[in-house]
């Protein structure tokens, strides 16, 4: 059964049947709007599920058939129509290296995903911060309570060449004028 689109269920559904497709062991760091989605954001759909390779434990030479298998293709040929599992590698990787406050999304026998933490994801945002982007940084300071020093420590764990970044260092100074904002009580 294929997947046409992630949201929480059908995220949560794909990593379910991905399990016993996996060797033990595997694991799989999630981030983007498949991640912010299996946080909770109820109406929030993507297109992919994006997985960060060197966060990642992973056969890769099984891994796009059981995903497959499981309904979603890996990283399929351009202007493929459904969803699919994004692998994202360390070039393209705006995310912080984990730590301790890692969050586990699915437990299986053989599978465990994980994503960062509400503060890493929305570091993780701030470079590319198209309007999607930006609803899902609301989402994850509202509904997670994250405090801007938290941000700024997500963002000083980026990998190096975006830490200093114009973009992500503006999109940062606007980010907390916002946070501001979104504590002020709604009239």
């Amino acid at each position: 059964m294929m997947i046409s689109e992630i949201n929480e269920r059908s995220a949560m559904e794909y990593f379910a049947r991905l399990d016993p497709l996996v060797k033990p062991g595997t694991v799989l760091f999630v981030i983007g709007g498949a991640a912010v989605a299996v946080l909770g954001a109820k109406i929030r759909v993507t297109g992919d599920i994006d997985v960060a390779l060197p966060f990642s434990k992973l056969d890769m030479s099984g891994f796009a058939e059981a995903s497959q298998k499981a309904g979603l293709p890996v990283s399929p040929v351009l202007g493929y129509q459904g969803a699919f599992v994004e692998l994202i590698g360390p070039l393209m990787l705006t995310v912080p290296t984990p730590n301790e406050e890692a969050v586990v999304l699915f437990t299986g026998t053989n599978l465990t995903v994980k994503t960062g933490s509400a503060a890493d994801l929305v570091a993780s945002k701030l470079y590319r911060c198209s309007e999607q982007d930006y609803e899902d940084i609301q989402f994850l300071v509202c509904a997670a309570g994250v405090r801007f020093e938290e941000v700024v420590a997500s963002v000083s764990r980026l990998p190096e060449r975006f830490r200093d970044d114009v973009p992500i260092r503006d999109n940062l100074a606007n980010l907390k004028t916002d946070m501001e904002l979104w504590k002020e009580p709604r009239q």
